[in-house]
């Protein structure tokens, strides 16, 4: 994990993905991200027109940041002894998950996450395979 230092502030480690026909002014993407910053159980927003036209606003995370949160959650049983399970709370389509210090993964399936990351990374699997494995794993959360 990266050292923060004392005072400056954290960038968010999502940007925002706008997919449809309907192009949002900068100030419109700003609150949206105030929306998404005061609020981070909304998965998205859909912005709708008169004239029919739309567009969805997602959170778009870069490649590996789940593995950023297994690594946070390392260095939490190693800075602090006593902290034996930390609860992920559930949501409606995730069930709480308990990480341990045996196994200090953000999701139930994250040992066989990072497996399928490494033997992707190892050119064991393609790319394709990989998503697909990593597709199977999440069904179960729908």
């Amino acid at each position: 994990m990266t050292p923060i230092k004392p005072g400056t502030l954290r960038q968010r480690p999502w940007g925002l993905l706008v997919t449809g026909d309907l192009v949002p002014t900068d100030e419109v993407l700003d609150e949206v991200q105030s929306i998404f910053e005061l609020n981070p159980s909304i998965p998205g927003l859909e912005l709708r027109a008169d004239d029919g036209r739309a567009c969805t606003l997602v959170r778009e995370y870069a490649s590996g940041h789940t593995a950023e949160v297994d690594d946070a959650l390392e260095v939490i049983f190693a800075e602090q002894a006593e902290v034996a399970e930390i609860v992920v709370m559930g949501q409606e389509a995730r069930p709480v998950h308990v990480a341990t210090r045996e196994a200090p993964f953000w999701h139930r399936d994250g040992k066989a996450i990072a497996d399928i990351s490494e033997k992707m990374e190892a050119g064991e699997i393609s790319p394709t395979e990989a998503i697909d494995m990593l597709k199977s794993l999440f069904e179960s959360d729908r």
